[in-house]
């Protein structure tokens, strides 16, 4: 009987080990589903959650006075971005919003750009974002 007793709740133990093992790997991979990072030095930008729909579609391609084209994507806020400049509506892609440089905080490379107008929101480079954190080094 005792012996009986002992394994069930060696069973449960192991049970409640393999939940609470698989849900840690369940919230691991949704954190690393949600987070956007940087192309350079993988720190999170922003989250896919923060998409949002600007002139009806979250992506947009544009080219810059110096030729160079840009596919964008716009989020309602990216927290690991630093802005750079003076804001301007010198050839704004968005009427009514002027803008300024989106750097990762981290490195600084250039992701995109914040623009303010009604509201504001984040125009990034999508080839700039990284949806996987793998081929980055761990944090020491």
């Amino acid at each position: 009987m005792i012996r009986a007793y002992r394994q069930e709740e060696r069973e449960a133990e192991n049970e409640a080990w393999l939940e609470e093992t698989l849900a840690s790997e369940r919230a691991e991979q949704a954190e690393e589903e949600e987070n956007l990072y940087c192309f350079v030095c993988g720190r999170p930008i922003t989250q896919t959650r923060q998409r949002i729909s600007v002139n009806g579609a979250h992506k947009h391609t544009f080219t810059n006075p110096a030729g160079y084209r840009f596919e964008i994507g716009c989020f309602r806020e990216a927290p690991g971005c630093g802005q750079a400049g003076e804001y301007s509506d010198f050839y704004s892609w968005f009427d009514g919003y002027a803008w300024c440089y989106a750097l990762c905080s981290s490195c600084r490379v250039h992701l995109g750009w914040v623009y303010r107008g009604e509201d504001t929101f984040y125009g990034l480079v999508l080839d700039r974002l990284s949806s996987s954190k793998e081929n980055f080094p761990s944090p020491s």
